[in-house]
């Protein structure tokens, strides 16, 4: 695709030296201690400081709090030194906010690592209660000067919204990234359970809560390379022998597994199975608590990338309900934790460009030390293009658009016009359609080395329904939330709808552009609107909303397609296609039987999907 050719995803600020927050240190200092919190629970972290700062001196902090584990230890220095260098322990944050001038502490939440205590499925009390004692500690010491700042990926962005509800007058500002606020509709989408996330991150889990961490690879290979270079969670630094961190461990044997909670409940307002006491994915969505965060007035800077699960759509409705003075969003060409440029047409692995931490820098120096590098002054929504390769900015999100419908017709086309007539187009599920291992939704989101990725299509869509327009004359660029409208009957008592929209160029080639969900026993939409912003049709997820599904009868389905900013060059099309399963990384809906769909066209049940245009 030599049209297409990819840019740097390097930041829009690069190379200008006002907007760029200096690395004020060479190097960085850690330290590993025990903070006793009010219950007399010992919690271990890590405190990364600039190595040289003044006697005296004093800078603002970043904590992050993991359920995880904060740290590794190594059987050679040799060996910490090149992990860090490649990022592979989670340290290298640490180190780099050190570096640009910030004390940073990495927490192992209660139950975790090599901190006292039982870790329970129902996380956010333990965080909030614990994390407000470090905070106290933080303020404490000779270097704090008062200020803290949260950030982290994934389960530790979901910390630090908890610890925003706190509203503890030294945590002035936040950055959650890659990470979920409703967590139902982000781990359910639509009905749909994401088995290959699920069982990658549970084996992880339990490796670390044993400290066995060679058991988190999945390979021989490399739990023998795990086991050779690792010799497990670091312990504090007055921990001579190991003998405290083997008691924590030990306490750890009775943790509850939130991976099983996620995935033993089919509804929204299903209890936990393993937390129980009437708690369920809501009693700890950040979403849920948004009025008190909010109510914190601490900005909110929520990071995401296109290529990371169902959690883009996660950091925009945070970034829209959360309205703090001074929030912001950032969509990248990124999967999780934005290690990797996955923007089409990378093909392989291509580190991301993007200075993450300098960009965090910019960020906090302006509420943690009232240094401005022009933030102030931009527009609070940065997102990138993909196909264009570029970096835009805008007021809000999501930018301007105009709507376009384009309609299903007969004989595998995609129109901007209603057809004539009516009709149905059949499709048999082929329960061998799948993403692949590297998709948005695949093993990536464990921690895997490899980004997400998504091989030329062309192969998988003879499996599935497909729809195309005519080559498009323009560039033409769709930035925001898509909405699909179908019209099917099923043969079966249920099943499962993936649509999704793709890029076919002249050659051939065919690249995944964005994807939608729905399970059809969960169509019925909410009467009211969610308590949160949300684009587009809304499912509520509710056991009293499921809604049987008669075969043969023709049903209407109303479902969002996760937002993305996407440029079709001149002389590609677009395509429509239709699934009933990804085997590689969602459960199989139904469980037996193999559902026939009548996709309907024309008249009263034209389907048709609804894509936002930009026109420049």
């Amino acid at each position: 695709m030599s049209d297409n050719t990819p840019a740097s995803d390097a930041a829009w600020w690069k190379g200008d030296p006002t907007a760029t927050p200096a690395r004020l240190y060479d190097d960085s200092v850690r330290t590993s201690h025990y903070v006793t919190v009010t219950d007399g629970t010992r919690i271990a972290v890590d405190l990364f400081l600039p190595k040289g700062l003044a006697e005296g001196a004093v800078v603002p902090t970043i904590i992050t709090i993991t359920p995880y584990f904060r740290s590794m230890e190594f059987r050679h220095p040799a060996v910490a030194a090149l992990f860090q260098q490649l990022g592979l322990q989670g340290t290298i944050w640490g180190h780099e906010m050190a570096r640009l001038g910030y004390a940073s502490v990495i927490m192992d939440m209660r139950g975790a690592g090599a901190s006292f205590g039982r870790k329970r499925s129902i996380l956010m009390p333990d965080v909030t209660r614990d994390g407000s004692d470090v905070l106290d500690w933080i303020v404490a010491q000779p270097w704090s000067n008062g200020r803290v700042g949260t950030t982290g990926i994934s389960a530790l962005g979901m910390t630090g919204q908890w610890l925003a509800t706190l509203k503890h007058p030294a945590l002035k500002a936040i950055a959650p990234r890659f990470t979920v606020f409703d967590m139902y509709r982000a781990l359910h989408p639509n009905g749909l359970l994401p088995s290959r996330f699920l069982a990658d991150i549970g084996r992880a889990l339990r490796a670390m809560d044993s400290n066995r961490l060679w058991d988190v690879p999945e390979s021989p290979v490399q739990k023998g390379l795990f086991y050779a270079l690792v010799q497990g969670i670091r312990p504090a630094d007055d921990d001579k022998g190991r003998k405290l961190l083997a008691q924590a461990v030990a306490e750890h044997v009775d943790n509850e597994a939130f991976d099983l909670d996620i995935a033993g409940v089919t509804y929204r307002d299903d209890e936990l199975p393993i937390a129980g006491g009437g708690t369920t994915l809501d009693t700890q969505a950040p979403a849920t608590h948004a009025t008190d965060m909010e109510a914190a007035s601490v900005p909110v800077y929520a990071y995401a990338g296109w290529y990371d699960a169902a959690f883009v759509r996660e950091m925009i409705s945070l970034h829209n309900t959360v309205r703090s003075p001074g929030s912001r969003l950032i969509i990248g060409p990124w999967d999780h934790g934005g290690k990797n440029d996955c923007s089409p047409p990378v093909d392989g692995k291509r580190k991301s460009a993007f200075d993450q931490a300098g960009e965090l820098a910019r960020y906090f120096d302006l509420h943690l030390r009232d240094v401005d590098h022009g933030v102030a002054d931009e527009d609070p929504v940065h997102y990138f293009t993909m196909g264009e390769s570029k970096w835009k900015s805008a007021p809000s999100w999501p930018p301007p658009a105009d709507p376009v419908r384009w309609f299903l017709t007969p004989g595998g086309h995609l129109t901007d016009s209603r057809p004539e007539g009516t009709g149905a187009e059949p499709y048999r599920v082929d329960f061998d359609a799948g993403t692949g291992v590297w998709s948005r939704f695949g093993k990536h989101l464990s921690g895997g080395m490899e980004p997400a990725c998504y091989p030329d299509r062309a192969g998988q869509d003879r499996k599935l329904a497909v729809f195309d327009t005519a080559p498009f004359s323009d560039d033409v660029e769709f930035t925001g939330h898509g909405i699909a409208r179908l019209f099917l009957s099923c043969s079966e008592t249920d099943g499962a709808v993936i649509l999704y929209v793709e890029d076919v160029a002249p050659d051939g080639t065919v690249l995944n552009v964005t994807e939608g969900h729905l399970q059809l026993s969960y169509r019925k939409l909410a009467d009211e609107a969610p308590a949160y912003w949300h684009a587009g049709p809304f499912h509520t997820g509710l056991r009293s909303d499921e809604t049987p599904v008669t075969p043969g009868e023709v049903m209407t389905l109303e479902f969002d397609l996760l937002p993305i900013s996407w440029m079709f060059r001149a002389g590609h099309a677009l395509r429509v296609a239709i699934a009933g399963a990804d085997k590689d990384n969602f459960v199989r809906v139904p469980e037996r039987g193999t559902p026939v769909f009548d996709i309907g066209w024309g008249g009263e049940h034209a389907s048709h999907v609804e894509l936002p245009i930009v026109r420049r």
